[in-house]
């Protein structure tokens, strides 16, 4: 230990991150393991922390903050609090990537890990797809519903990479390949919700790039006839786009029943909900409506949240949960905006790609609970990392401002 250098250790382990994240939970917790014993290891030696962005600190304590008051009054706070604490430890890869990719080398080095990531993550789902002959695609995640969430953090984030002049153009074409590999990975995770986010991002893509607005026009189109033309053919996908609309559809109409649930846990819990992952007991066991079908005793254990992101923070944390949702997320939406129109000049901004990558995830989440997954959030949280670091490092910037310092 007498040579150990923090910042080359905790690169590494933000380039293991980047490999590990879309591929194996466990070996990203092992990541992120490795990442806090470097950090103490430093603060031992040097009886300092790292140089972390005071503000962005600030925020996550506010959020945490809310999260430990709602642990305190839930039903079961043992279970609230383990809750918290995976809460804490997802956002470790963001305060990494932020912190430890210093150097154009060094985005590229944690960049080419991504692709190769993204490229196995696609090849596994194509391979269960046709191979394996599985209904819905789910690549090395752990449900299709997980798979069309990456698929949408994916897909912006290839972009930026297959446009990023300072990788090696080699590493460019392979992101491109990689993503046309993820949109068809989209396709085939049969995820509905991802289906619709997807067409919302891209109109929202067109209308902040103007840059892009008539090839993005062209390509998008193209995409638009191609889907409609694998629609009329692939019985399964032509089965799936009808379910969209279908109120007797049996998925829809129980969603319907679980936001109707949530909104009574909601009024009866006003301020701080029922608590962290207690939505399962609340709903299955006490406010599940009389003309549900998916039952416990169907469904084993019960359905664990409402499949609605903004209903599971109004159930789950009342005012207090759903305002440090609402407010978390906003502040970085504001950070990525004032990142994208500083980088108005670039071919496709890393500001641009967060905001597109934040945007999926949301959307995603007006028909599903994706927002408290493990995998997606951290592997959310370590894109965002990623790509602020990016846009200090290609506008030739640090957080040399006042407000980050020893910590």
């Amino acid at each position: 230990m007498k040579n150990f250098s923090l910042d080359r250790a905790m690169y590494l382990v933000v380039v293991l991150l980047a490999f590990t994240t879309p591929l194996s939970t466990a070996a990203a917790s092992i990541s992120v393991g490795l990442g806090v014993i470097f950090i103490l290891i430093y603060r031992f030696r040097t009886k300092n922390f790292p140089q972390f962005d005071v503000n962005v600190l600030e925020v996550l304590a506010v959020f945490l903050a809310c999260q430990i008051f709602v642990a305190i009054m839930s039903w079961e706070p043992k279970i609230s609090f383990r809750e918290v604490f995976g809460e804490f430890h997802r956002f470790f890869p963001l305060i990494f990537a932020m912190t430890f990719i210093k150097s154009r080398k060094q985005l590229c080095g944690v960049l080419i890990a991504s692709i190769l990531a993204f490229l196995i993550n696609d090849l596994a789902g194509i391979v269960q797809y046709f191979a394996f002959d599985k209904p819905r695609a789910f690549g090395l995640n752990h449900t299709p519903t997980f798979y069309g969430s990456f698929m949408l953090m994916q897909l912006p984030m290839l972009i930026f990479m297959s446009l990023l002049k300072i990788l090696p153009q080699f590493w460019r074409k392979i992101a491109l390949a990689t993503a046309i590999l993820s949109l068809i990975c989209l396709v085939l995770s049969m995820t509905r919700g991802a289906w619709l986010a997807f067409v919302c991002v891209a109109v929202i893509f067109f209308v902040l790039e103007k840059k892009y607005r008539l090839v993005a026009a062209k390509i998008f189109a193209g995409l638009a006839i191609a889907f409609l033309i694998l629609a009329m053919t692939s019985p399964q996908i032509h089965e799936r786009l009808e379910t969209m609309v279908s109120t007797k559809f049996q998925s829809n109409t129980e969603r319907v029943l679980m936001w109707q649930s949530a909104l009574e846990i909601f009024k009866d819990y006003p301020i701080t909900g029922v608590g962290q992952k207690i939505f399962v007991k609340a709903y299955n066991e006490q406010y599940i409506s009389p003309e549900a079908i998916e039952r416990p005793e169907v469904t084993e254990g019960g359905h664990t949240h409402p499949h609605n992101n903004l209903l599971n923070e109004l159930s789950e944390g009342g005012i207090v949960g759903f305002s440090a949702f609402v407010g978390l997320y906003a502040y970085f939406f504001w950070k990525f905006w004032l990142q994208f129109r500083h980088e108005k000049n670039f071919p496709f901004s890393a500001g641009l790609t967060a905001i597109l990558i934040l945007a999926g995830l949301q959307l995603e989440g007006l028909t599903d609970t994706n927002m408290n997954q493990v995998p997606i959030m951290r592997e959310f949280w370590l894109l965002a990392g990623i790509l602020l670091a990016a846009g200090n490092i290609l506008r030739g910037e640090t957080f040399g401002d006042d407000r980050r310092k020893n910590f």
